[in-house]
């Protein structure tokens, strides 16, 4: 699914470059996706995905599995 339409940037993509322990913020990882924000409308979302990255995987998703 695409997070970004100004830049088409995949939610996979963003996740990817999101679990990075070096990214800060969210300009990190649409740098890392060779990228800039653009209107701002996904910022909440990568800003979720960093966040969900650094709290590790959810143990109910987890045990469903």
């Amino acid at each position: 699914m695409f997070v970004c339409i100004c830049n088409a940037l995949r939610e996979k993509d963003l996740q990817t470059a999101a679990a990075d322990p070096e990214v800060k913020g969210a300009p990190c990882v649409f740098k890392r996706c060779d990228a800039k924000p653009r209107c701002g409308r996904c910022l909440p979302d990568v800003a979720d995905m960093i966040a969900a990255s650094r709290l590790g995987p959810d143990p109910i998703s987890a045990a469903a599995e």
